[in-house]
């Protein structure tokens, strides 16, 4: 795997080999960057879709920043900007077995590797964000400091059927920060 499109077919087909059908696919982050990356290649196996604070695109000029460099911060820069509350973010790494700082690692050099350069998004994907025909909530942690809410508003215009919530006391991962607004938002949404 060498870039955001192989996660994307990748997980489009595993969606086909469990057969889903109008499944509500949810992402945060990078997450929300693959769902996205999913949907503008196939839609035909969800029914609605989530998208939380989402990295992915480039809405702005050229020498503007859409996603703040969270590589170019001291950690307490970053946590500030990450949690609305920085100490629901804090871990203490020393006490994790080696197989879950493992995992922590593996995920940060996923993210390096797929989301370096360019920096957090594919320069082509708000070209096909049309062809997402999947109703859409795009959710906006009302403290995230990694991304503004106009560009969470920017996917909102972008999508053909999506509308914008906010989660008040939250950063950049509001389901972690606030899980019960987050999933009163996901389904009061995602119910027929």
């Amino acid at each position: 795997m060498s870039g955001i499109e192989d996660l994307a077919y990748l997980t489009l087909d595993l969606a086909e080999a469990f057969e889903l059908q109008d499944a509500v696919i949810v992402g945060n982050s990078f997450g929300g960057w693959v769902a996205a990356e999913m949907l503008v290649r196939d839609c035909s196996r969800f029914g609605a879709c989530v998208l939380a604070d989402p990295l992915g695109c480039k809405f702005g000029g050229r020498a503007e920043r859409d996603i703040t460099d969270m590589h170019a911060l001291d950690h307490q820069s970053l946590m500030a900007r990450l949690w609305a509350n920085p100490a629901r973010g804090e871990m203490d790494y020393t006490a994790k077995p080696e197989s879950e700082l493992a995992e922590i690692v593996q995920g940060r050099e996923a993210l390096a590797l797929f989301g370096w350069k360019p920096y957090m998004h594919n320069p082509h994907l708000k070209h096909w964000l049309h062809r997402i025909k999947t109703p859409t909530l795009v959710i906006w942690g009302k403290q995230d400091g990694i991304i503004a809410r106009a560009y969470a508003e920017k996917w909102v215009e972008a999508l053909p059927d999506a509308r914008l919530a906010t989660i008040q006391d939250a950063g950049h991962y509001p389901h972690w920060e606030q899980p019960e607004a987050f999933a009163d938002h996901v389904t009061g949404f995602a119910k027929p």
